[in-house]
């Protein structure tokens, strides 16, 4: 008998698996898909993801280490020490790794969307869901293009083997991001449910950041206004949501549990979503409060005993963020007394011994010198979850808030920065004054505002919510922040090499057919 090769004989047809060509066949698949791409986004701020969990370590707590606001405790990891970095360092490696899976699994749904034999449910369907994509797309150029400059841009879906990706220019990355965040704005839902999904109005928010880059600051301010003049979006001013009739404010309610995604709370425009002990809900939570909280286990109390026990209130915080002199007490030097976000319900740098079986219980803590390094130091509470850890919640310093990743009042700030931009002090100060009125904060004169100005007020309202790397990078001032007020760090930062990360060595190494060229001075 004679053998025969058919063409299509190896060709695989999977028929009992997920695949893009068992799931992108009609409107449920491709919502399933978008899923799985958020969950890669939130992976930045909620280390959830296969493969992508760092411990402590997540983007949102790493971006913050080695800048202004503060360093890893040991003066050494995490930016600590700039010098360390290189192009086989982990980090860089990793954060480029997860924004390209990012990407590409963004570039899939957009790519299958344009099936003609796709089933939609509605007319709009297929322009909201690739509008999705394109924006999870452009919100992980965000990070690429101000860590490490231009980068490789990938449009669509990879079919087999690539080894020759070239850098764009920044210049192009960011037109890029223009035209996804565009089409995301134009056909996003406007209404926000307040539970995740990405609506026009986070489009709209990342396009006045993106237009403040290429300097367009006409259409950053028109950008924001969009948000500010929706209507669904305004300030908290007046307590709401769990634990209100608990000692606090306002901008502590926004922070605890369960109200990020309170049908009353009117400023949140897009968060990470959390679900305690739910299949999916991100895995063993945030560590915000394990890394920002003081770490308290050795203080003992006069009569030997340990002074801070475990509670629900408490959490267990292990103090890897040493916050610095400047958002200890820099930034709140005018107003320290009256603005909320500095209270200590926001801002607690008292702590009194809460082990009964001290005779010393009840009283305030006194620490050494030595303990000011990791183990006593202001506790940034919007980082935790008083009285709010889930019954039966593990005690490793994990929180199951949902996550801000945008927030109105970062949407003045952003306004405000276009105005100061295009020159405008006027409207720049009016717009951080919506932001410090509801803090109760004395207004800014305009000409106190500049860029110095807005990133101190950038500090006071987003602690621990912006990646603050990200920021100073983007506005071209880490170094200078850096070696302004971070002691440890900043004598490590080298211009003209620091402002950008490494790109990846192994990237590099396995693009064989063109050169991927590495940023300054890394070589």
């Amino acid at each position: 008998m004679a053998l025969s090769c058919q063409d299509d004989i190896l060709e695989e047809v999977p028929r009992s698996f997920l695949s893009p060509e068992t799931t992108f066949i009609n409107t449920d698949g491709f919502r399933a898909g978008l899923i799985g791409v958020y969950s890669m986004t939130r992976a930045l701020f909620v280390p959830d993801a296969p493969g992508t969990a760092w411990s402590d370590r997540d983007d949102l707590m790493s971006l913050n280490y080695g800048t202004d606001i503060g360093w890893y405790w040991d003066k050494k990891n995490f930016f600590g020490d700039y010098s360390i970095i290189n192009p086989s360092t982990n980090y860089p490696s990793r954060l480029w790794n997860l924004l390209y899976i990012i990407i590409k699994d963004a570039n899939i749904i957009i790519t299958r969307a344009e099936n003609e034999n796709v089933i939609w449910t509605a007319p709009t369907d297929k322009a909201e869901v690739i509008a999705e994509a394109r924006f999870y797309r452009a919100f992980a150029y965000r990070y690429l293009v101000y860590h490490f400059g231009g980068v490789p841009i990938i449009e669509g879906e990879i079919a087999g083997v690539k080894l020759d990706f070239e850098r764009a220019t920044k210049e192009q990355v960011l037109d890029f991001m223009i035209g996804d965040l565009q089409f995301a704005s134009q056909n996003l839902p406007v209404e926000n449910p307040n539970d995740g999904h990405v609506v026009k109005a986070a489009a709209d928010h990342l396009l006045a950041e993106t237009y403040i880059s290429t300097g367009d600051y006409d259409l950053a301010i028109q950008a924001a206004s969009a948000v500010i003049d929706d209507g669904q979006y305004e300030l908290m001013r007046d307590r709401f949501g769990t634990y209100s009739g608990e000692p606090g404010d306002v901008f502590w309610d926004l922070f605890r549990y369960g109200n990020q995604n309170d049908p009353s709370n009117t400023e949140v425009i897009w968060t990470a979503q959390i679900e305690f002990n739910l299949p999916g809900g991100a895995g063993s939570a945030a560590r915000t409060e394990r890394a920002w909280g003081p770490f308290m286990d050795p203080v003992r109390t006069p009569d030997g005993l340990q002074a801070i026990l475990k509670d629900e209130f408490w959490g267990r915080p292990v103090g890897f963020i040493r916050p610095s002199i400047y958002l200890d007490s820099t930034i709140w030097e005018s107003d320290f007394n009256n603005d909320i976000r500095n209270s200590p319900y926001n801002m607690q740098r008292e702590f009194v011994i809460n082990n009964p079986e001290s005779a010393h219980f009840g009283e305030v803590i006194v620490p050494t010198e030595a303990q000011t390094v990791r183990n006593v130091f202001v506790y940034v509470k919007k980082a935790t979850m008083p009285l709010g850890h889930p019954q039966g919640y593990d005690p490793g310093g994990r929180t199951y808030n949902d996550i801000y990743i945008f927030r109105l009042a970062e949407t003045y700030l952003l306004r405000a920065e276009a105005h100061l931009k295009a020159g405008n002090n006027i409207s720049a100060a009016n717009d951080i004054n919506v932001v410090r009125a509801r803090a109760n904060a004395a207004p800014v004169e305009p000409g106190e505002v500049d860029v110095h100005y807005l990133l101190d007020e950038r500090a006071r309202e987003l602690i621990v919510e912006e990646p603050r790397q990200l920021t100073l990078r983007r506005v071209g001032l880490l170094g200078e922040r850096v070696q302004m007020y971070n002691p440890v760090s900043g004598p490590t930062f080298t211009f003209g090499r620091d402002e950008l990360l490494p790109i990846p060595q192994s990237e590099i190494d396995a693009n064989t057919e063109v050169e991927l060229t590495q940023n300054p001075n890394y070589n």
